[in-house]
């Protein structure tokens, strides 16, 4: 499966693009610099030049699946929030359609709210937009929700749970790892769920839901 990563040059998405390229899928990095590229080079990973602000049907064109793991990142205003993590990932939902693309997979989080008055409301409430966005489209899709992310090493074993509100703490391999499974498990079609590190194998976990 030819599989688009959008925000490929993310701390998790690395990790998940590696993951996908020593598997069965063949990864594409969308990156927003030509700097970016030179470790996806190393990895024998193609990389394609886009930007959430601007249209990106020429990245998506082709695939088979997309993967959105971008971000504005933490020490963005609110305005770029908006147009990367809102306006950016539905851009990206609708060339996904116009492409013909029917597996999409968002990495959103837990807490996420369009009402919430959380310390970054702001992004809550954006990322929330964007997931109630997905659910109303026709494509084949899975919203996964970490809990705070974490560079411990990846245990291979969580916690999915249909609770958004929860607490708790997610490695960045264990995500990458349960973003990179989702393609091959239907059993994560249509689902939302939360993904905490926890004590049964993903596997297990993802079959289950």
């Amino acid at each position: 499966m030819k599989v688009l990563v959008i925000g490929a040059n993310g701390n998790t998405a690395t990790r998940l693009v590696r993951r996908l390229a020593q598997g069965a899928h063949d990864p594409i990095a969308m990156i927003r610099h030509p700097g970016q590229r030179p470790k996806f080079d190393d990895l024998g990973v193609p990389t394609v030049l886009a930007d959430l602000e601007y249209p990106i049907d020429h990245a998506v064109a082709g695939c088979d699946a997309v993967i959105f793991a971008a971000g504005s990142g933490g020490h963005t205003g609110k305005d770029k929030t908006v147009l990367v993590d809102q306006l950016g990932a539905i851009r990206s939902m609708v060339a996904a359609q116009v492409a013909g693309v029917g597996r999409y997979i968002m990495l959103s989080s837990i807490g996420n709210d369009i009402h919430s008055t959380s310390p970054i409301a702001h992004y809550h409430k954006a990322k929330a937009h964007a997931d109630n966005h997905l659910v109303e489209t026709d494509l084949d899709y899975t919203i996964v929700c970490p809990g705070g992310l974490t560079d411990e090493e990846g245990t291979g074993k969580v916690a999915i749970s249909p609770d958004l509100h929860g607490r708790g703490l997610t490695s960045r391999e264990n995500l990458a790892e349960a973003l990179a499974l989702c393609l091959d498990h239907e059993s994560t079609i249509g689902k939302t769920f939360s993904l905490l590190d926890g004590d049964v194998p993903l596997r297990d976990a993802l079959v289950a839901l």
